[in-house]
C-alpha cells in the first residue's frame, strides 16, 4: 500500500514537473506576445529584424542554429527588403543575436542611440510618408562585417 502511494506521488510530481517545464516558455512566449501587442499601435505594420555581427540583419525572429550551422554550409548574406505602402504606420522590432548593434534610417530620421542589447527587443516606429528605396543599417559598430549590415525600405504609392 505504502509503495502504491509512493509510486502515484512519483507520478504526480513527474506530470508536475513536465508542466512546468512545457508550461513556462509556453507562458512567457504569450506574456511577451501581449506585451508587445499593448505597445505596438493597432493597425501598424511590424517587422522583426535580429542584428547579427556576421550575417547583418536578418529578418524575423532568429535562433542561434539558423546562424551557426554546424553541419551545412555557410548561407549567403541577403540584405532584408521590406515592402510597405504610403501611409504606412511602420514599426520595427529590433533584436541583437549577438553583440549591441545600432539602427539608422536617415530618411525618416530614425537614429537609435541607446543601442539593441542581446536579449532585448527595441521598438521603432515612423510614418512611411515618401515613396522610394531607402537604406537602413547599423551605426554602432559592431564587428569587422559591419559596413555589410544594410537593408532596404522600399516605400510604394
Amino acid at each position: 500500500m505504502i509503495k502504491r502511494m509512493k509510486e502515484r506521488l512519483d507520478l504526480l510530481l513527474l506530470f508536475l514537473l513536465l508542466a512546468v517545464l512545457l508550461g513556462l516558455p509556453m507562458g512567457i512566449a504569450a506574456y511577451d506576445h501581449h506585451l508587445w501587442q499593448e505597445k505596438i499601435p493597432a493597425g501598424a505594420r511590424v517587422f522583426t529584424l535580429t542584428g547579427d555581427a556576421e550575417r547583418g540583419w536578418l529578418e524575423g525572429d532568429v535562433h542561434a542554429f539558423e546562424v551557426k550551422p554546424f553541419w551545412r554550409k555557410k548561407q549567403p548574406r541577403a540584405m532584408p527588403v521590406i515592402e510597405v505602402s504610403k501611409g504606412d504606420l511602420v514599426v520595427f522590432k529590433l533584436k541583437s543575436r549577438d553583440v549591441v548593434h545600432g539602427f539608422s534610417l536617415k530618411d525618416f530620421g530614425v537614429f537609435l542611440t541607446d543601442g539593441i542589447q542581446p536579449g532585448r527587443v527595441t521598438l521603432v516606429s515612423f510614418k512611411a510618408d515618401k515613396v522610394g528605396e531607402f537604406l537602413f543599417s547599423c551605426n554602432a559598430i559592431c564587428g569587422k562585417e559591419h559596413e555589410k549590415m544594410k537593408g532596404k525600405l522600399v516605400v510604394k504609392v
